[in-house]
């Protein structure tokens, strides 16, 4: 049963966990192993599930524990494992991925972009709740840096995870302020998890025949070109 002291105690739980989840984009930002980049991914994606389930209980909401339960399946455990399986030991355990921007530059820009979606989103806060007003602007930090993480990133899995990162974001701003559909939530994890599967074996596949999988050197092959 739900009290005004759990649901304080749960609140500043939430609140800890988006400093937590906030901090994950930053570490996936500057994580220069494919190896780090799933660690980082993973552990983003269970602080995603573990506020989903803090907001489930606040908001005596079903819904949003089956996402979280979801969640933490597909994302924490399922894909990992298919990328894992999939990829070769080489590419997972390469020491260095190549970067765009430089880790100060691209530090500064992301604290930028950081500063820049609070002062957006504060307007939106008026009145709203202690889960909305965290939930909110960290989803929304999390989605821009993601999206900055994509454009710098050379190799095709950072990438990927990149992706799912933005879609991490989204969701975790999404579940302070709608009643998400598990069934939902479902169908969306799942699509997730064939596009890394065959993401996973196109980079394989590139990885055997090319000898690389940066973007920009794909790029530069043209048809009848050997490796």
């Amino acid at each position: 049963m739900s009290t005004p002291f759990l649901d304080h105690i749960l609140t500043n739980i939430n609140s800890l966990l988006g400093a937590l989840f906030l901090l994950s984009a930053f570490v996936l930002m500057v994580a220069r192993q494919v190896q780090g980049f799933l660690r980082g991914f993973v552990r983003q994606s269970l602080l995603l599930a573990l506020s989903a389930l803090v907001l489930g209980w606040l908001q005596q909401s079903p819904e949003l524990v089956i996402v979280a339960l979801i969640t933490l399946a597909a994302k924490t455990l399922i894909i990992p494992n298919l990328l894992v399986r999939t990829l070769q030991p080489q590419i997972r355990s390469r020491r260095e991925v190549d970067f765009v921007v430089n880790t100060p530059v691209s530090l500064l820009v992301a604290i930028g972009i950081s500063v820049l979606s609070y002062f957006f989103v504060v307007p939106l806060l008026a009145g709203a709740s202690p889960s909305v007003s965290v939930n909110l602007p960290v989803g929304l930090d999390v989605l821009l840096i993601g999206v900055y993480t994509l454009a710098i990133r050379r190799e095709a899995v950072p990438q990927v995870l990149a992706i799912m990162a933005i879609d991490n974001g989204a969701f975790y701003a999404g579940i302070a302020i709608t009643s998400s559909s598990a069934i939902v939530e479902l169908a969306a994890g799942l699509e997730g998890v064939i596009v890394v599967l065959v993401v996973a074996i196109l980079t394989r596949t590139l990885a055997e025949n090319v000898g690389t999988t940066q973007v920009g050197a794909m790029a530069t092959l043209k048809e009848g070109d050997k490796p």
